[in-house]
């Protein structure tokens, strides 16, 4: 493979990394939090969860939170309880308490570690494994509280493998001088850790395991700070292909008292260049918290403490946690604030470093919202050189000629690129040309000359849009409560639309333009479309009404001119004639909006009416002679004679109908006669006669 010439170390200078983000949303003390997305971070006030020490908190790859927890319970996105998310044996009092790892080449699975803390009867390191995909994408708990040291608690650090792709995952085992060292791959979690002694024994009391662990962002350091009767400092060398711990010193920043009744030493955190080194201590209940610098360059205990430099005298507050943020400026805790502190020049030695005493204000949600803890993550999320290799697009996505781009050039041999539409290239920053608009899957594989020896493939679906026209055209609705606008999902895409909605699609129920802007694996399109609100149409078919069988009506629907007329007897004319009673309605069609209106027929004050044939032949019609129906009467009779006068068919009842047969037996074809005499409902006494033919 061909190595990077000078052309490509120069665009390499030129070339500006994008940070991962999955650190970018913060939660911590009193339902308080921070939103890296924006620059300068800013203020959340939405958790749902106190945490007094130790928390952590996990977003994507694109900076939108994932969930978060205090050791105890996990909370949603929607900062709710995640499903089999309670019971969790961590502890709010364990200086460290948790930390979040993602399953390495999987993004799907997370990694939840859990530690105890000091005199508190939850101890002991372990796991959970979250299915972020369950619950509906909200996530769920498919394993719980997996032990893997019962003498393990207060300290826990993670940070990458030098491979960036796996992650060791470092606690202290208690009344010993032991670290233990767990590796995370794409198997799993190892469950035999990589062993280190140090020669300090951290025993006695329990409170001497208060303090934390520490990482630097590129891995090669390591610092556990032990308070109370220890007060002091060990700094490390680790070795992120192995996982050995190695070279340790230790170091007091003042000689601890034994009336010690506070922490201590407490916090700690690295500069971004891994040179200096932060430290908070509080050394009595009277005297202020001390925020210390050391440089460490000289990995000498001696060098170092003689270069001490006191950042802080931050009376009257306990200090507590210290944490490297996305934009790579330090920010501390201070038990009982409203504010957090931030050193704005980490790398600078002495007052340069800019210490900004309560630069940020959290107290909208109470004086105290600040307490000891900040969130713990994978110290490498901070170190652009440790982010895994990733491409993006740039542009308009309607541009036929693409332009990739490497998100980070360090480490690189050599790459080749497949773009999806048969076309290949060598090149770092390719331009490709597609032909037609579509989805295209592009592949990169970099050959890497880190540690791992391996090669490394980013396989990202781009959208090539072709046109910005993809609302469609403008449009109307006859219920803006029902219409929905939008696209459908395109793959990882992030979505923006003029009413703040972050969705692919959404119901409008306003009249009014609205816009869409798509981001997707870099590129960037808007479309916009007006809807407006379509008169639905009117209609009236009348009110309830009466019929008689001899005497038909007509319902009508043509007070209005529609496009499409459908009753619910099938007929789709604009009136019907009906001699039944029923429910009747009628569903009308105008400019796609539809309407409908329904009435009710019953039978009427009808006069008797007779059939002048009948065929009884037990095929459902016709099959019998008589009154025929909505015929209401008193005092009824009729009798039915044939040609020569013989009576065959008498009834005093209504309802009952002769068959057509005399005697059981059947008559012949021909003419009868019959007569009938009743009371109709207005107590008028009525005669008829006529005759009626027998059809068989």
């Amino acid at each position: 493979m061909t190595k990077l010439t000078a052309t490509y170390f120069f665009l390499f200078l030129l070339c500006s990394a994008t940070a991962q983000k999955q650190a970018n949303t913060w939660y911590f003390g009193n339902k308080v939090g921070l939103d890296f997305n924006q620059t300068p971070p800013t203020p959340l006030y939405n958790s749902v969860q106190k945490s007094e020490e130790g928390n952590t908190v996990i977003s994507d790859r694109n900076g939108k939170l994932l969930f978060y927890t205090n050791g105890l319970g996990l909370l949603n996105r929607k900062h709710q309880p995640m499903k089999n998310g309670n019971g969790l044996m961590g502890d709010l009092s364990s200086t460290d308490n948790d930390i979040i790892i993602p399953a390495p080449g999987n993004d799907s699975i997370y990694y939840l570690f859990t530690i105890g803390a000091a005199f508190q009867p939850t101890k002991g390191f372990r796991y959970n494994i979250i299915n972020i995909r369950g619950d509906s994408g909200y996530g769920e708990v498919i394993s719980k509280n997996i032990i893997l040291e019962n003498a393990g608690f207060e300290k826990l650090s993670a940070v990458k493998h030098c491979n960036k792709t796996d992650v060791w995952v470092t606690i202290h085992k208690w009344d010993t001088d032991e670290y233990q060292t767990y590796l995370v791959t794409a198997s799993g979690v190892n469950p035999t850790p990589m062993i280190s002694h140090t020669g300090l024994f951290i025993t006695g009391i329990q409170d001497n395991t208060i303090g934390t662990l520490k990482f630097s962002i590129d891995g090669k350091k390591l610092v556990a700070v032990h308070s109370y009767q220890n007060n002091m400092i060990e700094l490390m060398q680790f070795d992120n292909t192995t996982g050995q711990i190695t070279s340790p010193i230790v170091f007091q920043p003042e000689v601890p008292s034994p009336l010690l009744t506070v922490t201590g030493v407490y916090g700690a955190e690295f500069s971004p260049d891994g040179n200096l080194l932060y430290v908070s201590d509080n050394y009595s209940a009277d005297d202020p918290g001390l925020l210390y610098q050391f440089d460490i360059s000289s990995n000498n205990a001696a060098t170092i403490l003689a270069s001490r430099q006191v950042i802080s005298n931050s009376s009257p507050w306990f200090l507590g946690n210290l944490q490297i943020g996305p934009d790579l400026k330090i920010y501390m805790a201070m038990l009982g604030d409203s504010s957090l502190s931030v050193i704005e020049n980490p790398n600078v030695y002495g007052p340069g470093c800019n210490f900004m005493y309560n630069k940020i204000f959290l107290g909208l949600n109470g004086s105290d919202a600040v307490r000891f803890g900040l969130p713990n993550f994978i110290q490498s999320y901070f170190d652009i050189a440790s982010n895994p290799y990733d491409f993006t697009r740039s542009g308009n996505c309607t541009d036929l000629d693409v332009a990739f781009s490497i998100n980070r050039l360090t480490g690189i041999d050599s790459v080749k690129w497949n773009f999806g539409d048969g076309q290949q290239s060598v090149l770092l920053a390719p331009v490709n040309h597609y032909s037609a608009p579509g989805y295209y899957t592009v592949k990169l594989v970099i050959y890497k000359v880190d540690c791992s020896g391996l090669n490394d493939t980013v396989s990202r679906k781009i959208w090539v849009a072709g046109s910005s026209g993809f609302l469609g055209i403008d449009t109307g609705s006859c219920s803006l409560a029902t219409l929905q606008i939008g696209v459908d999902d395109i793959e990882a895409a992030n979505y923006l639309w003029n009413t703040g909605a972050v969705t692919n699609k959404i119901n409008s129920n306003v009249a009014g333009l609205y816009w869409l802007r798509i981001e997707q694996n870099g590129c960037s399109i808007t479309d916009s479309i007006n809807i407006s609100l379509k008169p639905n149409p009117v209609i009236n078919i009348g009110r309830d009404t009466t019929v008689c069988i001899n005497k038909s009506i007509v319902l009508n629907a043509a007070s209005i001119s529609a496009d499409a007329y459908l009753w619910n007897t099938g007929e789709t004319s604009s009136g019907i004639r009906v001699n039944m009673p029923g429910l009747y309605y009628v569903t009308v069609t105008k400019n796609s909006c539809v309407a409908s209106d329904t009435l009710i027929v019953t039978w009427g004050d009808c006069e008797a009416f007779f059939p002048t044939a009948f065929t009884p032949d037990n095929n459902g019609l016709n099959d019998y002679f008589g009154a025929a129906s909505g015929f209401t009467a008193g005092d009824f009779f009729m009798e039915v004679f044939d040609r020569w006068g013989n009576m065959v068919f008498i009834s005093g009842n209504i309802n009952k109908k002769w068959d057509g047969n005399y005697k059981g037996k059947p008559m012949p074809n021909g003419v009868y006669s019959w007569i009938m005499h009743y009371t109709n409902t207005r107590g008028i006494k009525r005669y008829m006669q006529g005759t009626v033919l027998l059809i068989r």
